[in-house]
């Protein structure tokens, strides 16, 4: 569950965003992730054959991609989250945002599949 609303930036000519303030989400676990104020993201990477299907611009993406993208990031490694939980995470708060689970599952999938390149070492 999100406890603050995502607000940021797109920087001039850049293929990024930086956060105008924290972003902070409940696992249905309870853990608590705080995505620091400045953080930067490109929000959802969504390969082409799936943008037929799958609008990254959608707002049931955006949060939870910001999420991932943190989890995905070295600066996240005390909390201790592997991929595979990562992951997870984004396919959870893109079904608590209404999502429906194909769809999300599908997006999960594709992570599980082509994300791991973008999973910084720890």
């Amino acid at each position: 569950m999100f406890k603050t609303k995502l607000k940021m930036t797109a920087v001039d000519r850049q293929n990024y965003y930086t956060l105008d303030q924290r972003l902070v989400y409940i696992t249905n676990l309870g853990d608590k992730i705080i995505v620091p104020k400045g953080f930067k993201t490109n929000l959802a990477s969504v390969p082409s054959f799936c943008k037929a299907y799958l609008d990254d611009n959608d707002w049931k993406v955006r949060s939870p991609s910001v999420v991932h993208d943190f989890l995905y990031s070295a600066e996240s490694k005390d909390l201790g989250f592997t991929r595979k939980q990562a992951d997870g995470i984004l396919l959870e708060a893109m079904t608590g945002l209404t999502m429906r689970k194909t769809k999300g599952l599908l997006i999960y999938f594709t992570l599980r599949i082509c994300g791991a390149s973008n999973y910084e070492k720890r």
